[in-house]
């Protein structure tokens, strides 16, 4: 017989590979019964027992280690056909009952390797059946074929019977099997995409018993514990806007197909509170049935987005509140401007008064503006920012002379101290200026008497300090943690006088952080304050562009 190549899918079924020799020691028992009883062929007992023999000693070496090999079911398959064909050649009657022990080795055949297994098993039993008549009975006569052709026919129907009955159909089976794959592959490619997701995901029954859940709505709970069968409102308390308890699940069953709700949030202790935007939908095997089968809750963490949403209201606001008092105070300067030069005689001294604050009020609205610009180049990323070497001196005298008549004006100094080994900056020229001059404009703002001092020296070889140190109303301990706040303006009498939008401190942060600075803050009630700054001599080589917006103010600072 030629070899016989092996199935991809004789691990269907443990069993039959296993029936090898046990079907093998079937045939050397009957052989034996066979020789005892007077119906063998061959009368001789040296070759009817030592052929027995062998079949027993090979069949019982299949469950030797150190004979199993590679293939070791082909091999052992392919050996009983050639052994079970000498016997019916040689030992046992050919035309006889004995011709059905290969019905066992031809549904071995089969399982293991399909309709070739069963084919090559047949051409080797009809082989078996012509040389064995043809030896045993000197010839073949036309009853012989007709013999050998009945009795071919019925052991080849009784193995497609038993084949049939055991395994079914194979190609259904293979294409069912084959469905079973891509299902469980499509399943499995399901829960790698859900885990991926950075939303929670959960899925529960109509009770609310969790069924599913991915990493994400672990990280959003905030716990490593294992969620399956446990309810979901265990694990998800959540409040409406008006911080009162709201039940997920009384929501769910609310649900008809899909809900969201954006109002609603979590609390992991006293002050920390989760913003969430949950979106509910139903689980149904059709989105035809009514039957109710369970929930699936998407959970998405939206604080800073509700965070960034309330600044921007914020903002307008403060904004439109800092626009409308100066608008509002020259628009009446200049109505009264206009109804004194009415007059029959008109008083120039007047008519200059009114302009003159409605000048002011538009210097302050330009303020405003400057402000507004300086914050939205603060706050966006750095790849229009312009580098440059230059020199601090020359930074330092050109506002000397465009703060000076300022202070002046205020019956204030300005100093501008500058040591001679202060290193050359390579740098943004225009956020370095913005930042002393933010520090400038405060100082002679909040000072009344005295004035402001301006100091620049080399810290060591990589870094310089600039200070602004001025004598004006200075701020308290407990407000001073603040001042680099968006819109934080003092609780001080004098401060809140002082118009302003609470921005410039905030933006000078920002604009230190993009260098790569620091700065520090001294300052003592009614004494005055000193802001410095801390900068590289290189700074854009020690920030990383990419990341410094996305950190917090508050780092930069002791």
């Amino acid at each position: 017989m030629a070899d016989i190549p092996a199935n991809d899918d004789q691990e269907e079924i443990a069993i039959p590979p296993q029936l090898i020799s046990p079907a093998a020691l079937f045939t050397a028992g009957l052989m034996l019964v066979a020789y005892f009883s007077g119906q063998t062929f061959n009368k001789s007992a040296v070759i009817t027992l030592g052929f027995t023999a062998a079949i027993v000693s090979f069949a019982f070496s299949h469950y030797v280690p150190a004979f199993k090999f590679g293939r070791a079911h082909a091999f052992y398959l392919y050996t009983y056909h050639w052994l079970l064909s000498f016997a019916l050649i040689f030992i046992l009657p050919t035309l006889s009952y004995f011709l059905y022990l290969w019905v066992m080795f031809m549904y071995l055949a089969e399982f293991l390797y399909q309709a070739k297994g069963m084919v090559l098993s047949a051409t080797a039993l009809l082989t078996t059946m012509l040389v064995g008549s043809l030896y045993q009975e000197n010839g073949l006569s036309k009853a012989t074929l007709i013999h050998i052709a009945m009795e071919f026919a019925i052991i080849i129907s009784v193995n497609l019977v038993m084949t049939r009955l055991a395994f079914g159909n194979r190609k259904k089976r293979a294409e069912m099997q084959e469905k079973i794959v891509h299902a469980e592959f499509e399943h499995g490619r399901l829960v790698a995409l859900i885990n991926s997701m950075s939303d929670g995901v959960i899925a529960t029954d109509q009770n609310g018993k969790i069924i599913n859940y991915n990493a994400a709505a672990l990280d959003l709970l905030d716990t490593n514990a294992t969620l399956t069968e446990q309810q979901l409102t265990d694990h998800l308390q959540v409040y409406d806007d008006k911080d009162e308890p709201v039940s997920i699940m009384d929501v769910a069953h609310t649900t008809n197909f899909l809900q969201r709700r954006t109002d609603l949030s979590m609390s992991f202790g006293e002050h920390d509170k989760v913003a969430l935007d949950i979106s509910i939908s139903r689980i149904a095997r059709s989105t035809l049935l009514a039957k109710q089968q369970g929930y699936m809750f998407l959970l998405r963490d939206i604080t800073l987005q509700k965070s960034l949403d309330e600044e921007r209201d914020l903002f307008i606001s403060e904004v439109s509140h800092e626009l409308r008092t100066p608008l509002t105070i020259a628009e009446g300067e200049m109505s009264m401007a206009v109804m004194l030069t009415e007059k029959p005689q008109v008083e120039i001294a007047q008519v200059k008064e009114s302009v003159e604050k409605a000048h002011d009020q538009v210097v302050f609205l330009e303020d405003i503006v400057n402000d507004l610009s300086a914050l939205s180049r603060a706050q966006r990323d750095d790849k229009s920012m312009e580098i440059e070497t230059f020199s601090v001196k020359d930074v330092l005298t050109e506002l000397n002379e465009t703060y000076g008549p300022q202070a002046q004006k205020k019956g204030l100094f300005l100093n501008v101290t500058i040591a001679p080994s202060i290193p050359e900056l390579t740098t943004s020229r225009l956020y370095f200026k913005e930042i002393l001059q933010n520090f400038i404009t405060n100082a002679i703002k909040y000072t009344d008497k005295g004035g402001v001092t301006v100091a620049g020296q080399a810290v060591d070889k990589e870094h310089v300090i600039i200070s602004v140190t001025d004598t004006g109303a200075g701020i308290a301990k407990s407000e001073q943690a603040k001042v680099y706040q968006k819109f934080w303006r003092s609780e001080d009498p004098y401060t809140r006088s002082t118009g302003g939008t609470g921005l410039g401190l905030f933006i000078t942060a920002k604009l230190a952080q993009r260098l790569g600075g620091e700065l520090h803050l001294e300052s003592k009630l009614k004494e005055g304050s000193t802001f410095s700054l801390v900068l590289p001599s290189k700074a854009v080589k020690d920030v990383d562009k990419s990341n410094v917006a996305k950190n917090e103010v508050a780092h930069l600072f002791d």
